[in-house]
């Protein structure tokens, strides 16, 4: 009997193993929206939450760090979201119900993703009212991450009313955004790079605001960049070589201002002063490399046509004021930096200690201050030993006779 029973259990698993797993070939296709409600642009919206039906289970637990409250945008906002899950469906609404009279846009961001971990790539939104019209104006531009000089992908945008009513939204991956819709007014207009993802403006992320009157007559720039009340200092002096200086202070520079020679003071030990030849901002030495390049290429072009030798094909001059279709937008202002190069008269003694003073600096916070640093020179690098290439090679001692030969003769 017992040997019937392991028989029959082989067969059943041959027969459970035979063709594919259960349940069908796998999916590799992320969450479909089918539906949302209220439908969009619907006025008199009575509804407690905006609800979003799937085409599939949705993954509660959302994608990587992320959950389910974190995918979702109500604006106006009153807070963090209520975030309701029902499998396939979610219901969203702020966090102390609808206000009436009011047009509301819930956005559901990139990244839902199913049980099986496929992930929507895009988005959607839906905008209705409780009240009995949708106003038409929306805030639009771009935020930057200035420093870099590039758009700050997903950073946080709000628009304020003067009563504190909060409208948000999220940038898309070239920064740009679209907020509203707004009633006619004055708004602030602030974009933060969120770098947590909280939502909220830390101490330590960047930032800029801007006050817009709506409808407005041109794009917002908002120009993120770490901000603070405090002056800049002058942290380290390290020399490049002995008659270049770079100055590195511990908050940004305000780009709009001017860096004359008579600002700083370079002195040894004796207090003598050097000579400042030049002064140079970061965008200022990268423009300088640049054109050294090009002289490079200008010159090499001119040696290959003088020697007969066919000269590289150059691409073709672009039209002036043409921007190429692909080019990402650039911030209107040269970015804040932290550094300054000095140029020297004369070169730096090695060994030696000097003192750096700034008169004056504005930094980003438009305080202006001075300070003062000193640095010590490197030791010089240790002599190599002079070797002559043209001294002729050491005599050898002459070999050894053989035994019993007869010893050379002296004439």
């Amino acid at each position: 009997m017992r040997r019937r029973l392991i028989a029959a259990s082989i067969f059943v698993a041959a027969c459970a193993s035979a063709g594919p797993p259960p349940g069908g070939p796998e999916d590799r296709s992320p969450p479909r929206l089918v539906r949302v409600t209220p439908d969009t642009n619907a006025v008199n919206v009575g509804a407690r939450a905006a609800t979003f039906y799937f085409d599939e289970t949705i993954n509660d637990r959302g994608t990587g760090q992320q959950d389910l409250g974190s995918l979702f945008i109500v604006s106006p906002s009153d807070g963090t979201p209520r975030v309701s899950y029902h499998r396939t469906r979610i219901d969203v609404r702020p966090r102390h119900g609808f206000r009436p009279n009011t047009a509301y846009t819930v956005t559901l961001l990139p990244g839902l993703g199913d049980l099986r971990g496929n992930t929507m790539k895009s988005g959607a939104a839906v905008v209705f009212s409780t009240g009995a019209t949708i106003p038409t104006v929306r805030i639009n531009g771009v935020a930057f991450d200035w420093v870099a000089e590039r758009g700050a992908a997903n950073a946080l945008v709000e628009a304020v009313t003067p009563d504190s009513v909060v409208y948000i939204a999220q940038a898309d991956s070239s920064g740009r955004f679209s907020i509203g819709p707004l009633v006619p007014g004055t708004y602030l207009v602030r974009g933060t790079i969120d770098q947590n993802n909280n939502r909220t403006q830390d101490r330590t992320e960047s930032w800029d605001s801007v006050r817009v009157t709506a409808p407005q007559s041109a794009p917002v720039e908002l120009l993120a960049a770490p901000r603070d009340t405090l002056p800049a200092r002058l942290t380290s002096v390290i020399p490049s070589d002995s008659v270049t200086l770079r100055l590195t202070f511990d908050r940004l520079l305000d780009p709009a201002q001017q860096f004359p020679a008579t600002n700083f003071r370079v002195a040894g030990a004796d207090s003598v002063s050097i000579l400042l030849t030049t002064t140079s901002t970061p965008q200022q030495e990268a423009a300088a490399q640049r054109a050294r390049s090009q002289q490079a290429s200008d010159s090499a072009r001119r040696a290959d046509s003088v020697a007969g030798r066919p000269r590289p094909v150059q691409p073709p001059t672009p039209v002036v004021g043409a921007a190429p279709a692909d080019s990402a937008a650039k911030p209107s202002r040269p970015a804040p930096f932290n550094s300054i190069t000095l140029g020297l008269a004369r070169p730096l003694a090695p060994s030696a200690t000097y003192r750096v003073t700034v008169k004056s600096v504005r930094a980003l916070s438009r305080r202006e201050s001075g300070s003062e640093r000193t640095f010590t020179t490197p030791k010089p690098a240790p002599a190599r030993p002079a070797t002559d290439s043209t001294a002729p090679p050491a005599a050898r001692p002459p070999a050894a006779a053989p035994r019993g030969a007869a010893p050379p003769s002296r004439q």
